[in-house]
């Protein structure tokens, strides 16, 4: 299992950082090779061809947040959430969690949809995923702030989508915006809360990535002084949580580094994939 947020993955040319040549699809699909996961939660991508530019349609099935059909016609491009599947797995494709997009004045959805699947193993039981992308803006503060808020409320959507689903195999992977591993981080804590208070028999939801080490080098556009800036992300806002029935079958988590001379000549991503590696469990 890999969650990874591709930074504007569009073959439209209306994002400076997304534009990107035949050689940078290169490099974003070889990387994807060589993780294989057999599920990826994607992020940012506008549209099934873009992400056929890296994941190979031939070996995964991809499933687009339903908001794709809604948004398909625009000519601006649109930042996705979406979920492919190893092909032979089988996959039941409920609707989205459009609660988690937080409707504004006008009853519009402001925010991205969580895309939902049911995909069943091979010779295993059912696992309900969401592949998500929280509000930006809000990564430690704890003050009111317009962003905070937003985050605040999509962190009540999601224990709220836990408990109606506690007594299932549950995966929630993705752009988190928010350092979540970090001790004590009250939006993890409110969370875990929510699930105590709301139910005699809470469901237990594990972050199998609280302890991995980021270390993602990156370059960003500094749209001021119009030129590429290289960063190190070494704070983890991409997870991977899991009910406690799939935390028991967890091996171990990593996030792919990108090198340094790839960051420097490619057009890669401001997000290192994440994954998470899980054990064959018997019905």
């Amino acid at each position: 299992m890999a969650t990874w947020n591709f930074e504007w993955l569009t073959l439209k040319d209306d994002q400076r950082a997304g534009i990107r040549h035949q050689d940078d699809y290169q490099q974003l699909s070889s990387i994807f090779v060589q993780l294989a996961p057999d599920v990826l939660a994607f992020q940012e991508v506008d549209s099934p061809e873009a992400l056929a530019r890296v994941v190979p349609a031939e070996d995964y099935t991809v499933y687009f947040s339903d908001r794709y059909a809604e948004l398909k016609a625009r000519s601006q491009s649109q930042q996705l959430t979406g979920i492919a599947v190893r092909k032979g797995w089988k996959v039941e494709d409920p609707n989205d969690l459009r609660q988690i997009a937080l409707p504004g004045f006008f009853g519009v959805p402001s925010l991205r949809y969580g895309t939902y699947l049911v995909v069943t193993p091979p010779n295993q039981a059912p696992i309900h995923i969401l592949s998500i992308h929280l509000k930006s803006g809000c990564f430690k503060q704890t003050q009111a702030s317009r962003s905070c808020n937003k985050l605040r409320k999509q962190f009540s959507v999601l224990a709220d989508w836990v408990l109606e689903h506690g007594d299932k195999n549950i995966l929630i992977a993705g752009d988190f915006n928010r350092y979540i591993s970090d001790k004590q981080d009250p939006y993890w804590q409110q969370f875990r809360q929510a699930l105590l208070e709301n139910t005699s028999a809470p469901p237990d939801i594990v972050n199998v990535t609280q302890s991995v080490r980021a270390r993602c080098k990156a370059r960003r556009y500094n749209w001021r002084t119009q030129t590429w800036n290289q960063v190190m992300y070494s704070r983890l806002v991409d997870h991977i949580l899991v009910s406690e029935s799939l935390a028991s079958r967890w091996q171990y988590s990593f996030q792919h580094h990108f090198a340094y001379h790839k960051v420097m000549n490619y057009r890669l991503s401001d997000h290192c994939p994440v994954v998470a590696t899980f054990k064959a469990n018997e019905r």
